[in-house]
């Protein structure tokens, strides 16, 4: 299997959150992209009647970035996980 690039992850990850696990190609990952997504949205229909909005825009950009750093690290292990090619 081809090694997968970090920033890939992470910026996919970054603007829909699940999306850079997808990418992985794992059926363990693809499952886990989904579940986060599927979590975030109901979490997001859930909270749609708080009051401070700008707030609400901090707590999600800065919950994408940690997702999207998380996403990274999971890359590079996915990645040192994977066997190495025969020569």
């Amino acid at each position: 299997m081809r090694k997968k690039n970090p920033a890939i992850t992470a910026v996919l990850n970054f603007f829909l959150p699940g999306l850079g696990f997808t990418y992985l190609g794992s059926p363990f990952f693809i499952v886990t992209g989904i579940a986060f997504f599927v979590l975030l949205v109901i979490g997001v229909a859930i909270s749609s009647e708080s009051q401070t909005k700008a707030a609400d825009i901090a707590v999600t950009i800065g919950i994408d970035l940690v997702w999207a750093s998380i996403s990274w690290e999971v890359t590079n292990l996915f990645n040192t996980a994977q066997p190495k090619a025969a020569t």
